[in-house]
């Protein structure tokens, strides 16, 4: 087959075209990325109609296209040309429409190189599990052995491998009761730190207050205490997010709903998920949910694929009535539904409606079924909101309008019912921490909405708070992010007095308060009109991590006396007033997809070394504060433990800067540091 020569009307590069059925297609340079349609110089068109006319051909003819005439070059010689495979812009197979027709090549935007300056990236990415930043920032890879003009040869994809590479890169960027409410009352908290009530009693002060310094721990017989010192937290992109479903909607419900959980049981009981993974993280409640469900629903949780509960409140002490909105994966037999229900059918009404002792019960369709509070005026209420959503409180009922239905779990309440009907919605031995962490929310919160998403690559947790009259939003934003930064200082206190039985219950709790540093460094605030959120995304081992560390560290803080004060630990030998000689200390590396910031901050605490994380120059080479960090290195220097990292494959372009004026270390990236002349430290050889 005769390769044909076409050359790049922007930078006149000659590339090599083997392929004439590609002629008339968009295209992209790989060596300037400008995207052209492909076509002859007018020259070799002519060639190739003399030679067509003499063995015809069924390739297809491309449109003409006017050159302007510095475009029109002469053949090249094959000297001359550079045999470099193209990446097209466009589909191979066109998008077939109602009156297909040809249109011309116009300018559009040119893709950034992939070095030296990548497009900036957003701060949560989801990160290919290779650890490769190009498949992580959904660059093509480049085979850089050099072609015959000492450019890179750039594969081509067949427009098969091509869409699975497009797929692949959307899902990553597209890459959240006596005893009903304590389900989702304990979800919420297990993020913000259930094992917070052992640490609120030793703080008089209000939650407001300036951030503490960190305190260094200081234990007798306590867990040892986690690092909480992170690398220097910065100004961060809000995670987008994971769904795009529609608001979760108060449909087929009677009025009053104060309390809201909206949750898909298949998905997070589905045998080997991550959320089977979580569940199991959650001990006994995870149990104790799966079978309240059953008990509601009349159908195991892995067979519903979406359920809604709302807790109707009355006056205090009376038990809480609520209604729940069924969804099940398959299709509902009516008739098998209707023999479990206990009531009679009411007349009034044209779709099934059943009023009993125990419940009333209504069956909307094939796909979705109710059962509420008994009584007949209930079950009416339930039948008048078919087609328009019963009335609840005006902070509920905004607050839905941000949420969406497709996540894993939601919660919506409003906190001065909640606090008001504690006695008969969480057992008493949870009243302490519920009232404090009421009180940690504040006065100017009317309702709280948090909602997750558990996805394979990363956690996502969305916060919404409806602001009071007497608040902004990003003030009531702006305090609550630095309640939640506050929050592990809080949590050191206590988890230093506590004494775990186990030396796995030991490190669990040792590392919680570094576990909501890392939770708290990651959120972002947003605001809207009457609402502020805190956004955050954190790699998918954060979910189950967050889980396990909160309920043992709630079932140790049970046995605990915080009025003991801890003695203080003897003081340690003097640490070197070098950075670098603080570096040469041990640490323990064994890193099971750490973020990126979290691994500096752990070596940092170990070797008392202030070490930053510049996360602008990182965004330079397209890294990011959440890359996942796996390696298992054993009791080696903070330097080597830092060298090993940067020695990851797709990590070479970070450097150490050290300043021992300030007594800082700054992980940096080299092109920034070459930029602002900074001195990149030269780790010494090894033997």
């Amino acid at each position: 087959m005769t390769s044909i020569a076409v050359p790049c009307p922007q930078c006149k590069k000659k590339l090599k075209l083997r392929d004439k059925s590609l002629l008339g297609k968009k295209a992209r340079c790989p060596n300037c990325k400008h995207a052209f349609v492909l076509q002859l110089p007018e020259t070799a068109a002519v060639q190739s109609s003399s030679s067509s006319s003499a063995a015809p051909s069924t390739e297809p003819t491309p449109p003409p296209v006017q050159q302007r005439p510095e475009e029109i070059a002469p053949p090249p010689s094959s000297a001359e040309i550079e045999e470099v495979k193209i990446d097209l812009a466009q589909p191979k197979a066109p998008v077939v429409g109602t009156s297909a027709k040809w249109v011309p090549d116009e300018p559009i935007e040119p893709v950034a190189p992939v070095a030296p300056t990548p497009q900036p990236q957003n701060q949560f990415p989801q990160i290919d599990t290779s650890g490769s930043t190009a498949a992580s920032t959904g660059t093509p890879q480049i085979d850089t052995g050099a072609g015959s003009g000492g450019f890179p040869n750039i594969a081509v994809e067949s427009s098969e491998n091509a869409g699975v590479a497009r797929m692949r890169e959307l899902r990553r960027k597209n890459a959240k009761r006596r005893n009903i409410t304590i389900v989702s009352v304990i979800g919420l908290l297990l993020v913000v730190g259930v094992g917070g009530y052992f640490a609120w009693p030793q703080v008089e002060q209000s939650m407001t207050a300036k951030p503490a310094v960190p305190v260094q721990p200081q234990t007798n017989n306590a867990t040892p205490a986690a690092p909480v010192t992170p690398a220097v937290s910065q100004k961060q992109e809000v995670a987008a997010s994971p769904t795009s479903g529609e608001p979760i909607r108060l449909l087929y419900v009677p009025a009053g709903t104060r309390v809201l959980i909206h949750m898909h049981p298949a998905a997070l009981w589905e045998p080997g998920s991550q959320g089977e993974e979580f569940r199991a993280c959650l001990g006994p409640l995870g149990i104790w949910a799966g079978q309240k469900i059953k008990d509601i629903c009349m159908l195991e949780p892995e067979q519903i694929k979406e359920l809604t509960i709302c807790l109707i409140l009355g006056s205090p002490g009376a038990p809480p009535e609520y209604a729940a909105v069924i969804r099940p994966v398959e299709p509902i037999k009516r008739s098998a539904l209707i023999a479990q229900f206990d009531g009679q059918r009411l007349d009034d009404y044209s779709f099934p409606v059943y009023s009993g002792g125990k419940n009333s019960y209504m069956i909307v369709d094939e796909n979705t079924y109710v059962i509420g509070p008994p009584g007949a005026d209930r079950a009416a209420e339930m039948a008048d909101a078919r087609e328009f959503e019963s009335s609840t409180s005006p902070g509920i009922e905004s607050i839905l309008k941000q949420s969406d239905r497709d996540r894993h779990l939601t919660l919506v309440f409003d906190p001065d019912e909640v606090r008001r009907q504690q006695d008969v919605l969480v057992p008493e031995k949870a009243h302490p921490f519920l009232n404090e962490f009421l009180d940690w929310v504040g006065d100017d919160v009317e309702t709280i909405s948090w909602s997750m998403h558990l996805n394979p690559d990363d956690f996502y947790s969305e916060f919404t708070f409806r602001n009071t009259t007497m608040i902004r939003p990003p003030e009531l934003a702006n305090n609550l992010k630095n309640k939640l930064d506050q929050l592990p200082h809080d949590m050191l206190e206590g988890v230093r007095k506590m004494n775990p039985g186990t030396v796995g219950s030991r490190k669990v709790i040792g590392r919680y308060p570094a576990m909501l540093k890392a939770f708290s460094m990651a959120n972002n605030e947003k605001t809207g009109e009457r609402y502020a959120q805190l956004v955050s995304s954190l790699p998918e081992r954060a979910a189950p991590n967050l889980a396990l560390a909160s309920l043992l560290t709630w079932d140790e803080s049970t046995r605990t006396n915080f009025d003991v004060e801890v003695k203080p630990r003897p003081t340690g030998p003097k640490l070197p007033d070098k950075v670098v000689d603080r570096l040469k200390m041990k640490v323990d590396v064994d890193f099971r997809r750490t973020p990126l910031q979290e691994a500096f901050a752990y070596i940092g605490e170990e070797t008392k070394t202030n070490i930053e994380l510049d996360g602008e120059a990182l965004k330079l080479v397209g890294y990011t504060k959440n890359m996942p960090q796996t390696m298992n290195l054993g009791m080696v220097s903070g330097l080597d433990a830092i060298q090993a990292i940067f020695n990851v494959k797709d990590q070479d372009q970070l450097c150490l800067v050290i300043d021992e004026g300030k007594k800082t270390a700054t992980i940096t990236s080299k092109p920034y540091a070459k930029n602002n002349n900074l001195t990149i430290f030269a780790f010494p050889p090894k033997p």
